[in-house]
């Protein structure tokens, strides 16, 4: 990873690369040269991507990690399943490159390391179409129980008993989220 620089005081007028607006004279902003690729200044609030600093295959889970949204359990489960073949993809990627090396350098480690990356994301989004599964369950039990809580016939007692089971299977969606972050690559 490139190693990120702050200046204070721009000395010359330039453009962020992440939000398109101009860096000043005299305004702050930081930058960053990742290897093969051309110099990269963004205000100090911006969040510069990864993708603009990484050539790994990996770039596009690693977007697709930091796009979950993790707050809103209806979109859990959708979430996981995205996630999920995005990986698939990029393992394909990485068994393409295995199989390619291995028909012009038979003996390469390389090719060994690729599949071996391959699988290991294959498993993983095997594992992320479980978690989903699990979340799309527990959310249609969510909607059950808010559909109870939202009934005029329910009882104040067991209104309260319902908000609370509401927000326990709220944060069982939620959790499915931490299979998202366990990435074996």
């Amino acid at each position: 990873m490139a190693k990120m620089n702050t200046v204070k005081s721009a000395r010359k007028a330039q453009t962020c690369r992440v939000c398109g607006k101009p860096i000043n004279v005299g305004d702050p902003y930081k930058w960053t040269k990742p290897r093969y690729k051309g110099k990269i200044a963004a205000h100090p609030d911006c969040t510069i991507p990864i993708s603009m600093t990484s050539s790994s295959k990996m770039v596009a889970v690693w977007e697709e990690q930091a796009g979950l949204n993790r707050t809103d359990p209806e979109s859990v489960a959708e979430g996981l399943r995205i996630l999920a073949q995005t990986v698939r993809e990029v393992g394909e990627e990485y068994q393409e490159s295995a199989d390619n090396q291995r028909e012009y350098f038979p003996d390469a480690e390389q090719a060994d390391e690729n599949e071996e990356k391959a699988q290991e994301l294959d498993g993983w989004a095997d594992a992320l179409e479980s978690a989903a599964d699990e979340a799309e369950s527990e959310l249609g039990e969510l909607e059950e129980l808010q559909t109870e809580r939202d009934d005029p016939e329910t009882k104040q007692g067991r209104a309260d008993e319902l908000e609370s089971e509401i927000e326990s299977k709220q944060d069982e969606i939620l959790a499915h989220l931490e299979e998202a972050d366990n990435c074996p690559v």
